[in-house]
């Protein structure tokens, strides 16, 4: 499997994620109960609150595109599902390109990105989002009903409404507002290029020198190159998410975000894992959480959707994907990839194994 690093899309993707940096709490990380979170580095928490402070003076104006809390996306993102910013040379560029789409263009790519999300579907469902996108672009009255009984937030649910109204007037607002804003990101950016480059180049080149399952060598096994598709594996460094990876699916043209500070979380996770103590301790940490482990029985019984669990356990969907990555980290879980679909499976050779060493562990003499 080849990797290969794009600069300018690495730009493009964190200039269009720069302005959600708005909901950034300083206290939520200090504060969060994620597995291995004392080993985010303090360098990457000062870059994020400059962030933060970046866009605080704007903060009233990003509102209106951004929305808070991982299960709303906002309409941007539901825009380059179908139209990548793959091969663009800025962001302002690839905001133009889009306002060359009709008004029901717009709407029909908002619409089967929305629906393709909330059904957690995978690549032998797309046509039926397509199918729905194309019935509400005909049918405009019909588009509030729908929303409504989507797993998405009221305040999105009002936004996205009225986008849906006025595609191309909400799209030219968002374009004013980056106009705006993309300056002072850009000068800000620039301090950190070089790195970004750096780290980008040093990954995919780490990948192509190692052997076997190169991902999940890296990744401390969280992912694995069996989900990945294709032999072309396009990939951007973030700093915006600096300490997460993303796996953008479901877009026209697919990639994996890696947060640049990523690794060096993972080296310090190995370090410490080196105590196959500590291991089996983060297992049962996270088998003493009730609702996780409730996501956990879930997960056993094929039930991967984050909105079913969502209703099935009477809590949000952020609340889901809170401890989904936590069963992630701990290894309990593990992503597969089924006919184009991204799916979470438990991991029970990992959770034998810690259960067998717990009893080596406590056996009398």
């Amino acid at each position: 499997m080849k990797y290969v690093f794009h600069e300018k899309e690495s730009y493009i993707f964190d200039a269009l994620q720069f302005p959600g940096m708005i909901y950034y709490k300083e206290e939520a990380i200090s504060k969060s109960e994620e597995n291995f979170i004392e080993f985010i580095p303090e360098s990457s928490k000062i870059v994020i609150k400059e962030m933060y402070d970046l866009i605080l003076p704007y903060s009233e104006k990003a509102k209106v595109f951004y929305f808070e809390g991982n299960e709303d996306r906002d309409f941007i993102e539901l825009l380059t599902l179908s139209n990548p910013f793959m091969g663009q040379e800025d962001p302002l560029d690839y905001l133009k390109t889009l306002l060359d789409k009709s008004e029901e263009e717009l709407l029909f790519d908002v619409v089967y990105a929305l629906d393709y999300f909330d059904q957690d579907t995978g690549d032998s469902d797309k046509e039926a989002s397509r199918r729905k996108a194309e019935e509400l672009v005909g049918k405009p009255e019909e588009i509030m009903p729908w929303l409504n009984d989507l797993s998405i937030g009221n305040d999105a649910k009002w936004q996205l409404y009225s986008f849906t109204q006025n595609p191309r007037k909400t799209l030219e607002a968002y374009m004013s507002f980056m106009e705006e804003v993309l300056p002072k990101f850009e000068k800000f950016y620039e301090k950190y290029r070089a790195d970004i480059v750096e780290c980008g180049n040093s990954f995919v080149k780490k990948l192509g020198e190692t052997e076997g399952d190169s991902l999940s060598e890296v990744s401390n096994g969280i992912v694995s190159e069996s989900v990945l598709i294709g032999e072309k594996i396009d990939v951007l460094i973030t700093m915006v998410n600096s300490f997460s990876i993303m796996l953008n699916a479901g877009s026209v043209r697919p990639f994996i975000a890696w947060g640049s500070d990523i690794e060096k979380i993972f080296i310090a996770i190995k370090e410490k894992e080196a105590d196959q103590v500590q291991e089996r301790v983060t297992l049962f940490k996270n088998l003493g959480d009730k609702t996780r482990y409730e996501v956990l029985m879930n997960i056993a019984k094929g039930i991967t959707s984050t909105k079913i669990i969502a209703r099935n356990l009477g809590v949000s969907s952020a609340t889901i994907s809170y401890h989904l990555n936590n069963l992630v980290t701990a290894k309990l879980i593990y992503l597969a990839q089924n006919e184009g679909k991204y799916t979470y499976r438990v991991n029970h050779e990992f959770i034998g194994k810690c259960i067998k060493a717990m009893t080596e562990d406590l056996a009398s003499e």
